[in-house]
């Protein structure tokens, strides 16, 4: 009990709270998708589009699950879409909280096809220890997105010296 106790209450590095602040001054958050490994290994971007974000996972043959029907593997697509909801969650804070990921659930309307995903999140709540997020992923029409998914995120503080 303490071991996990102690592990919630970790607080963000420096380096990483220092890296979410000159992102956000600058708009440019491809610092921070290059700190995640398999943010990196899905290609994600981050659009911003003025009020809101949107974030994109570019097609890949890696992405594949299914070449006979053909169709995007589903863990890509569950992905982007924790991904998403963890860094809208981690962006759209004014304090720098690293958000950690602690109940998920995905809804897929559809087969993905082999084209890219785009991801829209939204925070629905934010107090001072959890997030619940919003988000869908759609191919091309927004109209018919092909997964929607639900997330809980215990949220941790960033060290007070790191925003110095």
């Amino acid at each position: 009990m303490s071991a996990s106790r102690h592990d919630l209450n970790r607080s963000l590095s420096g380096t990483a709270a220092r890296r979410l602040r000159d992102a956000r001054a600058r708009g440019d958050y491809k610092a921070l998708i290059d700190a995640i490994p398999f943010a990196r290994f899905l290609g994600l971007a981050v659009v911003d589009e003025g009020d809101a974000r949107r974030y994109v996972m570019p097609y890949r043959d890696t992405h594949v699950g299914n070449a006979a029907k053909p169709a995007l593997h589903g863990g890509t697509v569950a992905g982007v879409l924790e991904l998403a909801m963890q860094l809208e969650t981690l962006i759209s804070q004014t304090q720098p909280r690293l958000p950690d990921p602690v109940d998920f659930t995905i809804d897929y309307w559809r087969a993905a096809e082999l084209a890219d995903c785009h991801v829209a999140a939204r925070v629905i709540r934010a107090g001072r220890a959890i997030a619940q997020v919003q988000a869908e992923c759609w191919q091309g029409d927004r109209g018919r997105p092909i997964a929607f998914a639900r997330g809980d995120f215990v949220l941790r503080a960033a060290e007070a010296s790191a925003l110095d």
